[in-house]
């Protein structure tokens, strides 16, 4: 019978903590907001400095992949979680959502800085901004870094409902768009419907037009009498 040990035991129970503690970070923020960037935990540096490099995304991933992953993770919305950091991994390692995700931040940053006096409330840039030392005051910056996230989930949530009415705009101008060329059709039917209903009326009314003419034609010949011969 192997010996048990007692090392090894509370270093697979810390990990399982540790991995569940993850699971339930990640699925958590699925009611809060859609940031990959929270998703994937990254550093302060996207959000106080506007910096994200793809090789910071890629090891950021691999580390949490390998906590989440629903073979070694026994959470049992370990696949959910799993999923959402890839979708995070994938957004983020795209260009041009990056981009505008970290112009989204820097936005955010500048509000918040503002508030704070860290740059003046006419600028336009965080570059000039002093801040809070980590090693001397951690409650300070992790404050500020919170600010940041705040603001930017914010921002986010207008995006959001800014995308959300001008989808509805969209889906309601092709609604009646579409009901204004289905009324133009029915319009068009029933003119067709009424024109052939009324068609043998017309040829019938052009024949007796036509009888008409020949009957009164051959009137006039008999009242003129018939034509002499040379």
């Amino acid at each position: 019978m192997a010996q048990f040990n007692i090392d090894t035991y509370l270093r697979v129970e810390a990990n399982a903590f540790t991995q569940d503690q993850e699971a339930e970070r990640i699925l958590s923020l699925a009611d809060k907001t859609a940031n990959p960037l929270e998703v994937l935990d990254l550093d302060s540096r996207p959000w106080l400095l506007g910096k994200l490099e793809e090789k910071d995304i890629r090891a950021n991933y691999r580390k949490k992949s390998l906590l989440l992953h629903p073979d070694k993770c026994k959470h049992p919305r370990a696949q959910d979680a799993f999923e959402m950091l890839k979708k995070a991994e994938s957004e983020l390692m795209e260009e041009g959502k990056r981009t505008w995700l970290l112009g989204l931040v820097g936005e955010a940053r500048i509000q918040v800085f503002k508030r704070k006096n860290l740059i003046k409330p006419t600028s336009s840039s965080t570059a000039d901004a002093i801040l809070p030392d980590p090693s001397k005051s951690a409650q300070e910056f992790n404050i500020l870094l919170a600010s940041v996230k705040v603001e930017t989930r914010r921002l986010l949530t207008d995006q959001g409902k800014r995308d959300g009415l001008r989808l509805k705009n969209e889906v309601e101008r092709k609604n009646e768009e579409e009901a204004r060329m289905l009324n133009e059709r029915k319009r068009k039917m029933d003119a067709d419907k009424e024109w052939e209903k009324g068609r043998e009326e017309r040829v019938g009314d052009w024949r007796k037009f036509l009888k008409k003419g020949d009957a009164t034609k051959k009137k006039k010949r008999k009242a003129d009498g018939p034509e002499l011969l040379g």
